[in-house]
């Protein structure tokens, strides 16, 4: 399998694309951020990513009003991120209509809770790994954790956790391209893998797709289809089953 995801990050209840995970430069795409989602499956998209910017950084859910918006509006599968950090966050936005929640720093930070939520949840709950020149940071990437990558893919794999999705922050919302040597440390354990980051051409997925045998299951793109530099029909011929 290789799935596209086009991402809808939002700020501020606005659709943006930040550079390189920085909250003060942002770029604004939509004033509506559902009308980019729905944008994006009119020209056939088949998953959605969304992520509350705000809630990454403030620790809590803070536009669940404009990804509501989104899930009510979209009739295809959407996985939300961003300042999920319980139990009730979690439920909140499957009863939204969130088909997967991912989350990241609580999993990251506190062991036995992710792996309470991955028994309970299953492949509903995705795990978010992200890395800044090989350190992985949490909290809306404002800060980095003491353990080591490989310490961090091996607990979340002891976790139980079916699925895993990787930014390589330093290229997030460059186009500088895609690096596949920050996803490869995150292949051949037993998870599917999402990556994003700095992806802008097709040459980008292709050489992703070539990592489907190690577990690579799709990829994020953001400013590269709100720029147009990437044609998202063509990225989506790209998928398949």
């Amino acid at each position: 399998m290789f799935r596209i995801y086009p991402a809808v990050d939002i700020k501020d209840g606005r659709c943006v694309r930040l550079f390189q995970g920085d909250l003060q430069e942002e770029t604004i795409y939509y004033e509506k951020p559902w009308e980019a989602a729905m944008s994006w499956e009119i020209k056939g998209a088949s998953y959605l990513h969304v992520v509350d910017l705000d809630g990454a950084a403030a620790n809590k859910l803070v536009n669940l009003p404009a990804v509501g918006e989104i899930l009510s509006r979209v009739h295809i599968p959407v996985q939300c991120g961003g300042g999920v950090r319980s139990r009730d966050d979690i439920e909140r936005l499957l009863s939204l209509g969130a088909s997967r929640v991912v989350l990241g720093t609580r999993a990251l930070e506190e062991p036995e809770f992710a792996a309470e939520v991955l028994a309970d949840y299953g492949e509903r709950v995705i795990v978010s790994v992200d890395t800044r020149h090989g350190e992985v940071a949490v909290g809306g990437w404002l800060k980095t954790v003491s353990r080591s990558l490989e310490d961090v893919l091996e607990h979340i794999a002891a976790c139980g956790a079916e699925r895993i999705i990787h930014t390589d922050i330093a290229r997030d919302g460059t186009l500088a391209g895609y690096d596949t040597g920050t996803v490869a440390p995150l292949l051949y354990r037993g998870m599917g893998v999402i990556a994003a980051g700095g992806i802008s051409s097709l040459a980008d997925l292709a050489g992703l797709k070539a990592l489907v045998e190690g577990g690579l299951e799709g990829a994020v793109i953001g400013k590269a289809i709100y720029d147009g530099t990437l044609d998202l029909a063509a990225a989506l011929e790209m998928e398949e089953a």
